[in-house]
């Protein structure tokens, strides 16, 4: 096997290996040079100096072949693997197969590596909480997927693969039927942790996959964990905290799907065990929606109604007589608004809400902004 990229996807892995450069200053990038990643290497210092992140030794290291020499050893690197009957797969931001809910966040990853399947027919939910979990969040995870395998059978479980309470969303998912993707933070010559190799390799053979945006030989370092948080809050129409410490990954990854408009889910816990302070601060600060039936987050997700097993919105933004979505017109009314004030203002659930807004960004009607505020557009 031997991969052939087209011009514009090795331009995007090419941004990928360059230090410096996140996928927040790429994306600004690539709307600098209107979605072509190739003319960002083509371009000159003083082009490239116009972007107020692009520091004078950033241009020079951007117009330097470093960054080319890095790619293609990369691509030698999958070609070898391939070979020798792993096949990993470079899945390029913007191209078929792409996780539709990631897409449309703003520090979306240039570049997923996928060793198995990402599955991208169904529904996505993330399971996140403690490493340290107890024997409640093994039956509150086992309880939920399996109604939701009953109902949903193409529902799609998104974790970290790490130990506790990722360890069980994906083995209950495995139990139960449905497809399962972990999202690690290093590259594919390893899984952390090595005891989770086996699940891992069961999670690929159910019809899932493993996902990073790593390189092949990138090592797990602590930033790596938090940047992997968001891949897992950004592509999953809704997060479900089960047991966490008032600090910790599955909190981040919680706000990171509430900054992405997405809808937040918390298990309640006694007030006296330490494993529930984190989901139990969630839902006293209205972070997050009380979790305690799985049918309730099925239908705050509206997936009770579209059994299509296509990730569809079931929602238009016009009405059936042909009016204006009311959330067009408070964003018209009022300015930026974010998700709560969407709520309070039209009376709705907020998974009803985020749909119909995710709906209403790939149409070109509404945008995001920072701060998790949504702006109307002048289509």
């Amino acid at each position: 096997m031997s991969l052939s990229l087209t011009p514009a996807e090795l331009a995007l892995l090419r941004l990928t290996m360059l230090p410096g450069i996140g996928s927040t200053i790429s994306h600004a990038l690539l709307e600098d040079f209107d979605s072509h990643p190739e003319r960002i290497f083509e371009a000159t210092a003083d082009e490239l100096a116009q972007n107020p992140n692009i520091r004078p030794s950033l241009a020079r290291l951007i117009r330097s072949e470093d960054s080319l020499r890095k790619a293609e050893e990369e691509l030698r690197t999958l070609d070898e693997r391939a070979s020798a009957g792993e096949l990993i797969t470079p899945l390029f931001y913007g191209e078929e197969g792409y996780p539709e809910y990631l897409l449309n966040c703003a520090d979306a990853p240039l570049v997923l590596y996928v060793k198995g399947t990402l599955p991208t027919d169904g529904p996505m939910i993330a399971i996140v909480g403690t490493r340290r979990c107890t024997t409640y969040a093994t039956d509150v995870i086992d309880r939920m997927v399996k109604r939701w395998a009953e109902l949903r059978p193409d529902l799609i479980i998104v974790s970290g693969l790490a130990y506790g309470v990722d360890a069980l969303a994906h083995r209950a998912a495995l139990r139960h039927g449905l497809r399962s993707v972990g999202v690690v933070a290093h590259g594919h010559h390893t899984i952390y942790p090595s005891r989770h190799r086996d699940l891992a390799s069961e999670m690929i053979h159910s019809g899932g996959g493993i996902v990073t945006e790593y390189p092949f030989y990138t090592k797990s370092f602590p930033q790596h964990f938090v940047l992997r948080n968001r891949i897992v809050a950004g592509m999953s129409r809704g997060t479900v905290v089960v047991e966490s410490a008032r600090r910790g990954g599955a909190l981040i990854t919680a706000g990171l799907a509430l900054d992405y408009g997405r809808s937040v889910f918390a298990v309640p816990g006694r007030i006296f065990d330490s494993t529930s302070e984190g989901c139990n601060w969630l839902l006293s600060s209205e972070r997050a929606s009380c979790l305690t039936d799985p049918d309730f987050l099925l239908e705050e997700l509206s997936l009770l109604s579209d059994r299509s097993g296509v990730q569809q919105l079931p929602f238009s933004s016009e009405t059936e007589q042909g009016e204006e979505d009311p959330i067009l017109s408070e964003l018209r009314e009022a300015g930026p608004l974010t998700l709560n004030d969407l709520t309070l203002r039209l009376g709705e659930q907020a998974g009803a809400l985020s749909g119909r807004l995710f709906e209403l960004e790939l149409s070109g009607k509404v945008r995001s902004l920072p701060g998790a505020r949504y702006e109307r557009t002048a289509r």
